[in-house]
């Protein structure tokens, strides 16, 4: 290779470079620019359904509990309700360094009640004036998990960085930016009584841009990602609608949605859209993950395919994308069962009647939202190829070839 030769593919890579580092600053400004107005607009006078303040604490001293008993049903069954003195030192808050009582009550009328504390736990607790009581009575809330699980999400940011290096980095920027959308906007727009279809819709055309552009950079491969993305999303919401529908879905599926019914917000929640919008966001990862895939393997063929053609593309894009619907259906599906597997085994051991058990509306919103979502992968095939096929080849003639490989 020549000196001149040398020179202008340093130039070439250099420019690359400038324009990759130019694309994830501009889709990061884009995605910090939403996520702060959409919070403001969507979080605006919005009211808390509770003003308790949490507070971490740490167990310095275990009391002697103190335990009541009484029968019901005539002595047929006895209830055993004990309290656990003990005190703590607060380690957050404005009450941070003071030593404080706090009393844990634990019900025999729960099958699982919280552990008992120990001297050392780390615990949350609370004040029950924050209640409305007028007593300053300290109460204990729950264990304090919450050091642990943030420890778990640093190993698993960690290995994301040492296997996928620049690729890893650019992973957790877009799980930020979903995190994000999700709790930051999505979240809030619906409490604060916005259309849940729209809101659903444009939270969904954010994530789909902002996540592929940031994985992959803009370009043609991207952009035949995000079509047959919102293709396939765009078949599941359709379908989800017409299935509650036809299935008359209520909303009230289980005691979830009844709280949501009870909230007390300015505009009452519409519970049939909330269905609705689980279905999308619940079947959006697994969407683009197939269009994605097949966008990056048509990319591959339109560069190293010797006669280009619409057609053999696109054929080529089938048949990449039968090997993907088996593997990511499946996978849609487990996640959907291990998600409600505790639900599924308690009414099939009160109920094995196959009439009764698929004719309940938990099941029966369960069922839509795992097979609609892999409808949706099964449309997201043809879209994605299809969309590729043709932007590959919006500058090559159009020629039919029926017994050629690619």
């Amino acid at each position: 290779m020549s000196k001149s030769e040398n020179e202008s593919e340093n130039i070439i890579m250099k420019t690359k470079n400038w324009k990759g580092i130019f694309t994830y600053l501009f889709v990061t400004l884009i995605a910090v620019v939403y996520t702060i107005v959409g919070n403001k607009i969507c979080s605006t006078d919005f009211k808390e359904q509770t003003d308790m303040d949490f507070y971490r604490a740490k167990v310095t001293v275990v009391g002697d509990s103190i335990t009541d008993s009484f029968s019901i049903n005539d002595g047929a069954s006895w209830i055993e309700n004990k309290v656990i003195p003990f005190s703590v030192e607060l380690t957050s808050g404005p009450y941070k360094g003071k030593s404080v009582e706090v009393t844990q009550p634990i019900d025999s009328i729960y099958m699982n009640p919280s552990k008992e504390v120990e001297e050392g736990d780390n615990i949350i607790v609370a004040n029950k004036a924050g209640m409305g009581s007028s007593t300053g009575e300290w109460i204990f809330i729950e264990h304090n998990r919450s050091n642990y699980l943030i420890i778990l999400c640093l190993v698993f940011l960690l290995l994301i960085v040492l296997i996928g290096r620049f690729k890893g980095l650019a992973t957790i920027l877009s799980l930020l930016f979903t995190g994000s959308a999700i709790f930051l906007v999505y979240i809030p727009s619906i409490l604060k009584g916005y259309n849940i279809y729209v809101s659903t819709i444009i939270n969904c055309v954010f994530i789909i841009m902002v996540s592929l552009s940031l994985l992959n950079g803009i370009n043609k491969k991207t952009l035949c990602a995000i079509l047959g993305n919102i293709g396939g999303v765009a078949v599941s919401g359709i379908l989800t609608l017409i299935m509650n529908k036809l299935l008359n879905i209520t909303g009230f599926v289980d005691e979830d949605y009844t709280f949501l019914a009870c909230l007390e917000t300015d505009v009452p929640i519409n519970l049939k859209a909330v269905i609705w919008g689980g279905v999308v966001i619940g079947s959006l990862g697994a969407i683009m993950d197939v269009a994605m895939s097949i966008a990056s393997a048509m990319n591959e063929l339109s560069a190293h395919m010797q006669k280009k053609s619409f057609s053999r593309m696109l054929k080529s894009g089938m048949n990449i994308g039968k090997d993907a619907i088996g593997t990511m259906t499946n996978t849609l599906i487990l996640a959907y069962i291990g998600g409600s597997l505790a639900m599924v085994l308690l009414l099939t051991a009160y109920n094995r009647n196959v009439l009764y058990l698929f004719n309940l509306e938990r099941i029966a919103v369960e069922v839509v939202q795992a097979v609609v979502g892999s409808i949706g992968i099964l449309f997201a095939v043809p879209a994605t190829a299809a969309f590729s096929a043709y932007i590959f080849n919006r500058d090559s003639k159009f020629i039919i070839l029926k017994t050629d490989n690619p």
